[in-house]
């Protein structure tokens, strides 16, 4: 027995010394330095022991002792490293390069991928020259979201409302107040840029587990803090603040504020008056690692917008050369309005395992919202000289109008919303060719949720027009008649429902000893233009197609709507090579995809509320066919780090049940009705790379035309024994004689704008720099809009094209200085310092924001444009540590 003990022993002392083993650990990265996820590392000669990068880049590989070298493979490109392994040690290896870009969208290692929502490059929001410097000035710059109002942090997508986009951070939906009626109330984006790590953006075409809207969807995810980090950005308009830091190996956290106050910004609108904005949040995200596979997150959010106005005068000159006018108005009465918003939010997070992970998001959000307003406005339409040779040019000459309005309202809406989200994914696995190991075949994602709203609304508003002594409307001579009354008392208590199942997959096609064929232009020593021929032959070269489809299900209870909307992308990667500046033959990223499914809109309640404020609770959901094509081209010039990107897309949507709308300044007014069809169909063009070294620049163009057909908007037209069309307050002869019915068919959608392009443009100074400039213009040709009633079939006039130029000037304290060691001492706890000086509407445009309608001595309309703000000036403070 001592024998058989002494033996034994032996033996697992040689076992446990021939099966030590250590850990190798590195990072894999692409070309401008970014983690790469998925990247396959193995063990050259036992493809058994191998893994994955992960969403960093970071790898971890347990290896036998002894000299070791290890595979890092990604398509065409294969690298190997040698290391000494040495027992129950953790050995790093120096960071790993490959030659290629991630880009969302490229697929490695069998991955499936949702290619309906792209990223967008990182970029610092702050230093885009903009009044609000919000992520959402971003998309309009970059994507194919538009604005008309800088004042606003709404935007339009293809001819939808703001009202038709979603907007996620950190999973979670996002809601804004809903009474805001202008910018100037609006106050500042959800969304705080100093907290943002990712933004993704679809136009249209998103799969089935984002939610249920006719347009868009942005999804933000904001950083998961790794040290102490914050910032101050501080200005004439406002004040932003934040911190982060990682404070144990289970606990980060991020907490910003903000306070704006926009009264400088205000004072170039063309009404002058006392204004005082007064808007601050406050942001708290928290992530708690419970285990290592299970994380709870906190998303919370308070914010006050505080809008007061006692307007004084405003004085506008319209008309033509020939006929210039001149509309001045004296006011008294001021605008306040409060806004108060809580948002808060949990999430808790379990990765099952390396196939299989679950989240329950849980949120509240509440609003309380008061509008009050009592503005007397007495006006004067007065014809002015146009002669020059008249002493008299530019003054008046003749009073055309002389009237008086008061606008009145009391108006209060308190809601809160309770959601509870499930959502899971699992990944299938399959054998690899050689039967050793597993690929990833395809992934199968899930969701479900719940939400129950309770919204208050009191409404009480009137307006009151007196021309030349007579109340509008003329009716009853011992009666006031008001125009455009809103009394209301709404309790809306509701739930609806809603849930997903979606299934992704990849297709790898390989083909080993692919011949190549490029053919590569250049120039000979004297200017002149040679083609020549590459040939090659690639080892093993790969196309790819992915696959996501998808079906969502909902059902809303106040008006008991089940739907059902299946959705679907396809994306292909072809084989595509060329020659980079070194001469190295390269794989293109090239990407064609298309893009389809039904999209339905159920209504939220601003949608049920009619433009005399009650609430009709019979609309159904809003729905459109969605079919988007496009392509994705990457390609390298002038040497620089990445490459540039060209994208493009045709788009067509088929709307039904269409609720009819109009827009005033930023208030969206519902027929809620679902009596229209729609068309919307265009191009998006889009452009982005270094086209000045080291910064990234941006070029959009995009083609629209956006149209609806109401239903039931049949009219009668008058004409006189003159055979004029009898048009009150126009024509003399005003008895008819004759009749017909006209159809208007379709109109433009108020959101049809047939063309806009946009830029955003960054430099630095050659030679110096530390200066850099910052450039953002904006074109959109003219909107639609007509008289301020419900006739939607009189929205046919186009009003001014809107054109917009802001530059920003900066001085980089900290470009290429020396570690902080070696700085002055003021400098050393700041990573970044930035003083920037910003033009807003570089040049002095009259931008029209819409129209207010008057009356003058002979019954005639006049339409008074109201104009965004003029040139400003702005100082920005930017500080990093």
């Amino acid at each position: 027995m001592r024998i058989l003990s002494i033996f034994l022993l032996i033996i697992s002392i040689s076992i446990q010394g021939f099966s030590q083993t250590g850990t190798i650990t590195g990072k894999v990265v692409d070309k401008t330095n970014k983690g790469f996820p998925e990247i396959r590392i193995s063990l050259k000669g036992d493809v058994k022991v191998r893994t994955e990068t992960n969403l960093d880049g970071v790898y971890k590989l347990e290896v036998p002792t002894g000299n070791q070298t290890i595979i890092i493979q990604f398509d065409d490109e294969v690298q190997e490293r040698t290391v000494d392994v040495t027992a129950n040690t953790i050995t790093t290896i120096d960071k790993v390069k490959l030659n290629v870009q991630y880009f969302t969208g490229i697929v490695v290692t069998g991955r499936a991928k949702d290619n309906s929502i792209d990223d967008l490059p990182i970029i610092d929001v702050g230093s885009i020259p903009s009044p609000n410097g919000s992520i959402e000035k971003y998309l309009t710059l970059t994507t194919a979201a538009n604005s008309n109002n800088e004042l606003t942090n709404n935007y339009n997508v293809r001819g939808g409302s703001y009202d038709e986009n979603l907007v996620y951070v950190n999973g979670f939906e996002i809601y804004r107040p809903f009474l805001t009626r202008s910018g100037q109330q609006e106050g500042m984006s959800f969304i705080n840029p100093n907290l943002v790590d990712n933004i993704a953006f679809s136009a249209g075409g998103f799969s089935a587990n984002y939610g249920d809207r006719l347009s868009s969807v942005l999804d933000i995810t904001y950083r998961t803090p790794t040290k102490f980090r914050g910032s101050v950005d501080a200005s004439l308009l406002g004040v932003s603040v934040h911190v982060e830091d990682k404070v144990s190996p289970r606990f980060n956290y991020m907490v910003a504020g903000r306070y704006q106050d926009q009264g400088y910004l205000l004072n170039a609108l063309p009404v002058q008056g006392a204004y005082k904005p007064r808007f601050f949040d406050l942001q708290l995200v928290a992530n708690y690692n419970i285990k290592e596979n299970l994380v709870w997150s906190v998303l919370g959010h308070f914010s006050s917008n505080d809008y007061r106005f006692a307007p004084v005068s405003q004085e506008t000159k319209l008309g033509t050369i020939s006929a210039p006018l001149s509309f001045k108005v004296y006011f008294e009465g001021q605008e306040v309005t409060r806004f108060q918003t809580i948002t808060g939010a949990t999430s808790l997070k379990w990765d099952v395992n390396k196939r299989t992970d679950l989240a329950v998001y849980a949120k509240i959000f509440n609003t309380d919202e008061r509008e009050t307003f009592d503005i007397l406005g007495e006006y004067f339409i007065n014809e002015l000289e146009n002669d020059p040779a008249k002493e008299e040019f530019g003054d008046s000459i003749n009073t055309l109008g002389v009237g008086a309005f008061l606008d009145h309202s009391r108006n209060r809406l308190q809601a809160t919303i309770y959601s509870l989200r499930h959502q899971g994914n699992h990944q299938f696995m399959q054998l690899t060719e050689d039967g050793l190991g597993y690929d990833k075949k395809g992934k199968l994602s899930w969701g479900l949720s719940a939400q129950y709203e309770d919204f208050f609304d009191v409404m009480s508003e009137w307006s009151l027009i007196d021309s030349a002594g007579f109340s509008l409307p003329q009716n009853n001579p011992d009666e006031v008649g008001l125009q455009e009354v809103v009394k209301a008392n709404n309790v809306l208590q509701t739930f609806r429902t809603s849930g997903f199942f979606q299934y992704s997959q990849s297709f790898d096609k390989y083909k080993d000893n692919f011949p190549v064929q490029i053919k590569v232009k250049s120039f000979d020593s004297f200017g002149n233009k040679i083609k020549e021929i590459h040939y090659d032959t690639v080892e093993r070269s790969r196309s790819q197609v992915t696959f996501n489809t998808g079906i969502r299900a909902g059902y809303t209870a106040f008006n008991n709507e089940f739907y059902v909307t299946p959705r679907a992308t396809v994306s292909y990667f072809p084989r595509r090579y060329y020659i980079n500046s070194e001469g190295t033959l390269r794989k293109r990223f090239v990407r064609l995809h298309a893009s389809t499914g039904l999209y339905y809109q159920p209504p939220f309640y601003r949608e049920l509320r009619r433009m005399d404020g009650t609430v009709n609770t019979d609309v159904k959901s809003q729905k459109s066919f969605h079919f988007v094509t496009g392509v994705d081209y990457a390609f390298e010039m002038w040497e620089r780090n990445s490459p540039f990107k060209l994208t493009g897309e045709v788009f067509y949507k088929y709307m039904w049940d269409v609720n009819p709308y109009g827009i005033d300044n930023v208030r969206t007014r519902y027929l809620a009705e679902n009596n229209a069809i729609g068309h919307a169909y265009g191009l998006d063009l889009n452009l982005h790379g270094e086209f000045i070294e080291g910064s990234y620049s941006f070029f959009k163009i995009g083609l629209l035309r956006s149209i609806e057909d109401l239903k039931n908007d049949d009219y009668m037209v008058y004409t006189n024994s003159d055979g004029e069309e009898i048009i009150p307050g126009f024509t003399f002869n005003n008895t008819p004689v004759d009749s017909s019915v006209v159809s208007p068919g379709y109109i433009p959608k108020p959101t049809d704008q047939w063309f806009t392009f946009a830029t955003l443009i960054q430099d630095r100074m050659p030679g110096f720099e530390q200066f850099t400039v910052q450039l953002g213009l904006n074109f959109g040709s003219r909107l639609p809009y007509g008289p301020p009633d419900d006739a939607r079939r009189k929205d046919t006039l186009r009003q001014k094209a809107y054109f917009r130029v802001d530059i920003g000037f900066g001085y980089d304290f900290l470009y290429k200085k020396p570690k902080p060691e070696n700085r002055k001492k003021i400098f050393r706890p700041f990573t970044d310092i930035r003083l920037n000086f910003e033009v807003f509407n570089l040049l002095g445009i009259d931008n029209v924001l819409s129209q207010q309608w008057v009356q003058d001595t002979q019954g005639n309309y006049l339409a008074v444009p109201n104009y965004l703000t003029q040139r400003r000036l702005n100082l920005k403070l930017i500080l990093r540590f």
